[in-house]
């Protein structure tokens, strides 16, 4: 729900769902407590990001060799430090309750009515926003021409609609939803395609591209592992043709030309303006484009490689790089990874590589599931992530609360354990049998025993 109000970037929003975060959290250690269990091991994924969360706040600390914290802002950098144990505090609790079949699909069908809910808001608020309107649709701060959706940022709308896509897509291409179903989960996807398209993000389509790629590229591989067994000499050599790099190639080139096409097409000449659009004479003045923002935040870095000027202090740090009129103030360097060197020097950026790998290693151990519905929905959300991480490469969406929760979801949906896995039939079967045989063992006990 983190990304109704905006997406969470208001104070009072923020404060309601840290206190949120920190209350659940405290219930789950009274219980643990009560019941000597803790179960910390399945939140072990989490240990990089929990030492990037204790050294965020060791920036806070004077450190006695060179007199002075590590942040150049003590508040910034204590908000910020409060931002991600909350984040961090939220994904550990959400892998350790998704600890069923029933509640993994839970999880993943909330998320889907979560996106497609925001994108049938994102539309109708362009069909029926008068463009004079003096007062917001639904919510006060949407006003027209300002943001999309929900959210008062059309990219970090475009966030959430990639990674709700991805979900959709990996469950339908990945084989792991009923035939009957699969019209419904298109059509949602459609939808969410059309929103994402309308809102005219073009960090978004790129991420969305690379996204669908992968997802086919996973879906032919197994379908051609499935079919590949049949004993029939046609079927056989026609998903050998599957399997093969120009096959693959072929169907990655039509599929981009597929989406290109229809993202112009629907997206009418607002998209082709943008996508044409080159920066203005007054943004080189000021500074503000991308190019000589990255500029300027690579000169930020090297000034403090190591421990960087501080979580939450980019603004404040920024400002002696800055080339331009000065009229305009950056607040993002509109590059997640060169802000977090920045922000955390070469210790955060190591940690957050860390973190990254524990994350793929144990994806690639859910994507050979034997469960076909886990298998899809991990296709789904690590195509999700993955968009998320080109995206994150133009832009700053993962600054906000609402797209780190989505985000953070979708971490938990590719990294649940073993027990949110359906077993087999066979498996059933065999305890179920060896169930029957503990039964009647106990009502024919042995004599010479008893």
């Amino acid at each position: 729900m983190t990304v109704i109000p905006y997406g969470t970037v208001d104070e009072w929003w923020q404060a309601v769902f840290e206190t949120a975060v920190f209350t659940l959290t405290a219930v789950w250690a009274i219980k643990s407590v009560l019941l000597r269990n803790w179960q910390l091991k399945k939140a072990f994924i989490l240990l990089p990001i929990a030492l990037l969360t204790v050294y965020a706040f060791l920036q806070l600390v004077t450190l006695p060799y060179i007199h002075r914290p590590l942040t150049i802002d003590r508040y910034q950098t204590y908000l910020t430090a409060r931002k991600i144990l909350t984040l961090t505090l939220f994904t550990g609790l959400l892998l350790l309750h998704t600890s069923s079949p029933r509640r993994l699909r839970g999880v993943v069908r909330a998320l889907i009515v979560l996106g497609v809910v925001s994108a049938i808001f994102g539309i109708m608020r362009q069909l029926l926003q008068v463009p004079d309107a003096t007062t917001g649709f639904v919510l006060p701060f949407l006003f027209p021409g300002f943001g999309y959706g929900e959210f008062i940022s059309p990219t970090l709308f475009s966030y959430l609609m990639e990674m709700t896509f991805a979900l959709l897509l990996g469950a339908v291409l990945g084989g792991g939803i009923k035939r009957n179903i699969v019209p419904v989960y298109l059509a949602a996807a459609l939808l969410v395609w059309a929103a994402l398209i309308l809102s005219n993000s073009r960090g978004g389509l790129i991420s969305l591209t690379c996204a669908t790629i992968f997802i086919v590229f996973c879906a032919l591989s197994w379908y051609s592992e499935r079919r590949m067994s049949a004993r029939s000499e046609t079927l056989a050599a026609v998903m050998s043709a599957i399997r093969s790099p120009w096959f693959r190639v072929t169907a990655v080139l039509l599929i981009v030309l597929t989406l290109a096409g229809g993202m112009l097409w629907f997206g009418g000449e607002r998209l082709t303006a943008k996508i044409r659009a080159e920066n203005t004479t007054a943004d080189t003045i000021d500074g503000t484009t991308r190019k000589e923002i990255w500029r300027a935040t690579w000169e930020l870095v090297k000034s403090n490689p190591v421990t960087g000027a501080g979580f939450g202090t980019y603004f404040l740090a920024i400002t002696e790089h800055q080339r331009g009129s000065g009229r305009l103030k950056l607040e993002q360097s509109h590059n997640d990874y060169l802000d977090l060197l920045a922000n955390g020097g070469l210790i955060a950026f190591l940690l957050a590589a860390w973190f990254v790998v524990m994350v793929a290693v144990r994806t690639r151990a859910s994507l050979r599931s034997p469960d076909p519905y886990r298998r899809a929905v991990c296709l789904g959300s690590a195509a999700g992530m993955i968009g998320v991480a080109v995206h994150s490469s133009v832009d700053f969406g993962l600054q906000c609360t609402g797209i780190a929760v989505v985000f953070a979801v979708l971490i938990v949906i590719s990294t649940a354990g073993a027990e949110a896995e359906s077993q087999p039939v066979e498996a059933i079967n065999g305890k179920s049998a060896r169930r029957v045989e503990a039964m009647r063992a106990d009502r024919n006990p042995n004599p010479a025993r008893a």
